[in-house]
């Protein structure tokens, strides 16, 4: 993130709201994003799930409450928090962008010059350029994936928290231009801010240096379908995202992760080798998702309490809004625990599957649909488990279905490393290896169709085709993989069975699935040493079924 964020106490106004008819806050009520209540005096708006979360001390940035101020009519001045530049690592509560001015010390003013701009509507999609008008101004998006969110409270034209990081004051219109300035709260005026302030175009590299929409294989196709790369953090100089070919999905690995459940965006040295958010809008802009990848194989990623999953929710929050992420991947190989009897409890949680499941499911009330989930679980963690003795244990066999089960309905998409691995079994009970067509064939069949979770007599329910990739190392360097490694020829050759039945001599599914999501490789790094040579090679079949 750069330089860490510290936090100082400015004077922030907060108005009187009509608080007739809410509801006195309950520490034993469950409210959803949203729900407005009072407590001490105070209104108060739900910002996603919470429960016993007191509204006084969790309505900070990113946190579960909105004060919307005190309940008698009369303004009042509170503290809010804002971060400059400090040495000292933050809570995961508190933490705002140092560069971006409160949105309670400015207002817009603009003038559309007679032409007509749509209103601003949250969760609309809006591409770069388009002006809107809200709270009496007129605004123009600059980053799409921010102007489109519905986290009105951050991204809000003129008055939401960071509306700066996604908007420029003033815009044409139809009919007519438009012209802003920015007014004080004291009344006092100046003229907006350059829109460079808010460039899409990263810091290090010029625009001309940019691919464009038209020109570039860096540039993302349409297809329903995924080439997915994960972006190491601990290389310097960093991999330029814009720079990137063929990858469609690109997932930031790792954060850090903390005792209390909090995640750092940094890597787990605590070296600051992440993208900046203008990078990462770049990246966007040319059709790229980006999400951030959770776990890896080294660090251990557990919660087991409500504090916990609260410093988990609230931290990743601070970071997706920050980074305008698209989403997030968990691909943690140590610490996900769950009940013997494989299920996952959201309304009594006791196991860390459960807390997490709980967490992610608080992500997509947050922020809806749009919002994406992804897993890269190994194959013992899945199917692993498809035999009757094999369910926990010490290779902790099967442990990611129940909370695939529970979370199904939410999935993006799942890409188990198809690699690193011994023989594994089929949904025929046949065992498979790694790096070949009979494997990945065999193997992406299972995890679409389903089968008993060892002896605990509950089923692994499967998923739809097109929430399944195949995940590869990306070289045959063992920084890549262990093993596993498999020759483009032969990876082509399964996707092609898998999507039309043209098998050859090989193991041939039952159903054949034409919409199988596509492909994933560890990792962007790995295949820029060897010239992309992986990802030119099996693009047009991930993304354009050209598999043969």
């Amino acid at each position: 993130m750069g330089a860490l964020l510290g936090a100082s106490l400015l004077s922030t106004e907060v108005f009187a709201v009509n608080c007739t008819g809410l509801p006195q806050w309950s520490s034993a009520s469950t409210y959803t994003q949203g729900a407005k209540v009072q407590h001490t005096n105070r209104g108060y708006t739900a910002a996603y799930w919470t429960q016993n979360n007191n509204p006084t001390n969790f309505s900070g940035p990113w946190q579960q409450w909105i004060d919307n101020g005190v309940c008698d009519g009369v303004s009042s001045s509170t503290p809010s928090s804002v971060a400059p530049s400090s040495s000292s690592r933050p809570s995961s509560s508190s933490v705002a962008p140092s560069s971006i001015p409160s949105s309670s010390s400015v207002s817009s003013v603009s003038s559309n010059g007679g032409g007509v701009c749509p209103s601003f509507v949250a969760g609309t999609s809006y591409s770069q350029g388009a002006a809107v008008t809200n709270a009496g101004g007129v605004y123009t998006c600059q980053v799409p994936g921010w102007c489109s969110s519905t986290a009105t409270w951050a991204y809000a034209p003129g008055t939401g928290s960071y509306w700066q990081q996604a908007w420029t004051a003033g815009g044409n219109c139809t009919g007519g231009s438009s012209s802003s300035v920015i007014k004080s709260s004291s009344s006092s005026s100046s003229v907006v801010k350059s829109s460079s302030s808010s460039s899409v175009v990263p810091s290090s590299v010029s625009s001309s240096s940019v691919p464009s929409s038209s020109s570039s294989s860096s540039v993302t196709p349409t297809t329903g379908k995924e080439l997915v790369g994960y972006w190491e953090n601990w290389h310097w100089p960093l991999e330029e995202m814009t720079s990137i070919p063929n990858y469609t999905v690109l997932n930031i690995s790792f954060p850090r992760i903390n005792a209390d459940g909090s995640i750092f965006f940094s890597n787990d040295g605590g070296y600051q080798n992440n993208p900046t958010a203008q990078q990462i809008a770049a990246a966007k802009a040319q059709g790229k998702k980006v999400l951030l990848s959770i776990g890896g194989a080294n660090a251990t990623f557990v919660l087991n309490n409500q504090t916990q999953e609260d410093n988990f929710v609230n931290s990743f929050i601070a970071i997706k809004d920050q980074y305008g992420l698209d989403g997030i991947d968990i691909d943690t190989e140590k610490g996900l625990h769950t009940n013997p009897n494989a299920q996952i409890n959201l309304t009594n949680p006791q196991y860390s599957a459960d807390y997490l499941a709980r967490a992610i499911k608080r992500f997509k009330a947050r922020y809806g649909s749009s919002f994406l989930l992804t897993m890269a679980p190994e194959t013992a963690h899945t199917i692993g488990a498809n035999l009757s003795g094999n369910w926990l244990g010490q290779y902790n066999w099967g442990v990611y279905l129940p909370l695939i089960n529970a979370l199904r309905d939410d999935i993006s998409w799942i890409q188990m490393q198809y690699y690193n691995t011994g023989s594994m079994p089929g949904k025929n009970g046949q065992f498979y290896n790694s790096a070949t067509q009979d494997g990945l064939v065999a193997w992406t069949e299972a995890l679409i169709e389903g089968y008993q979770i060892g002896s605990t007599g509950v089923s692994y329910l499967g998923l739809p085709s097109n929430k399944i990739i195949i995940g590869l190392p990306a070289s045959t360097a063992p920084t890549a993989a262990g093993s596993g490694y498999t020759n483009p020829t032969v990876v082509k050759a399964a996707v092609r069975c898998l999507r039309s039945g043209d098998c050859g001599s090989g193991y041939k599914p039952a159903k054949t699935y034409p919409d199988l999501r596509g492909l994933m490789a560890w990792s962007t790094y790995e295949d820029y040493l060897t010239g992309y040579a992986f990802s030119n090679a099996v693009r047009a079949c991930a993304l354009n079924n050209q598999c043969n």
